[in-house]
C-alpha cells in the first residue's frame, strides 16, 4: 500500500494527518502551502484541479474533499477505531458532525480567510470578514457547548471528527480570540488531545503549535 498525503501546514489537512499516525500507516507528507498559494501550481493541480486541501493518493487513486478523506481512512482502517460500526448511531453522529465541520465552520472561516470567494468587489471584504468573524464564533460556542461535559466529538472514542476541531481551535487563537476565557470546554478538551503521540508528532512535523 502506497499513502500519501498533500496538505498545507496548519490547514484542515491537519485532521487526516492525525489519523494517518493514529492508524500507524506508513505515509508521505507532501507539502503545498496555501500561505504563498503554491496548492494552484500546475504540480498539485494534476493531482487535485479543485486546488484545494488535502488531497491523500491512496492505492493508486486520489481522494479530495475533507470529510470524505477522513471518512474513508476511518473506515480504510477499522483497527485503529477511529470510526464507529457501520450504521449505528455514532456513526451517524460522526458522519453529522464532519458535514457540519466542512460544511458550517470551515466555510464560516473562508469568509475571514478568503472573503474574495464569496464577492466580487474588494469594497465588500471587510463587510464579508465581519460576517465571517459572528459566524465562526458562534460554531466554535456551537462546540465548546457540546463538548461540555464531553471528552470527545462523539461520545465514548476518538474519532476522525476530533483533529478536525483542532484544527478549528488553532484557527480561533490565530484570530486573537481568547479561546481560555471563551470557550473554556473546548480549551480543556484540546490540552487533552494535545497530548496525544499522533497529535505531537504531526504537530511536530508541520512546525506548528496548538496554541500560536
Amino acid at each position: 500500500m502506497s499513502v500519501a498525503l498533500y496538505y498545507s501546514p496548519g490547514a484542515c489537512s491537519f485532521a487526516p494527518h492525525v489519523i494517518l499516525r493514529e492508524a500507524g500507516v506508513s505515509f508521505e507528507l507532501r507539502k503545498f502551502s496555501t500561505a504563498d498559494r503554491s496548492n494552484y501550481l500546475p504540480e498539485y493541480l494534476a493531482v487535485n484541479p479543485k486546488g484545494r486541501i488535502p488531497a491523500l493518493l491512496i492505492d493508486g487513486f486520489v481522494l479530495t474533499e475533507n470529510p470524505a478523506v477522513l471518512a474513508f481512512l476511518g473506515r480504510r482502517f477499522p483497527d485503529a477505531r477511529l470510526y464507529p460500526p457501520p450504521g449505528t448511531e455514532p456513526e451517524a453522529r460522526c458522519l453529522e458532525w464532519l458535514a457540519w465541520s466542512s460544511n458550517t465552520v470551515h466555510v464560516a472561516f473562508a469568509q475571514i480567510l478568503r472573503p474574495e470567494r464569496f464577492v466580487s468587489s474588494q469594497d465588500d471584504y471587510q463587510a464579508v470578514q465581519a460576517s465571517g468573524h459572528q459566524n465562526f464564533q458562534r460554531c466554535l460556542a456551537d462546540i465548546d457547548t457540546h463538548l461540555d461535559g464531553s471528552d470527545f466529538a462523539v461520545k465514548g472514542q476518538f474519532t476522525v471528527v476530533d483533529p478536525f476541531w483542532l484544527v478549528f481551535f488553532r484557527w480561533g487563537v490565530r484570530q486573537g480570540y481568547n479561546m481560555k476565557s471563551s470557550y473554556p470546554a473546548y480549551t480543556r478538551y484540546v490540552e487533552s488531545l494535545s497530548q496525544r503521540p499522533s497529535v505531537v508528532a504531526a504537530l511536530e512535523a508541520e512546525g506548528i503549535s496548538l496554541w500560536a
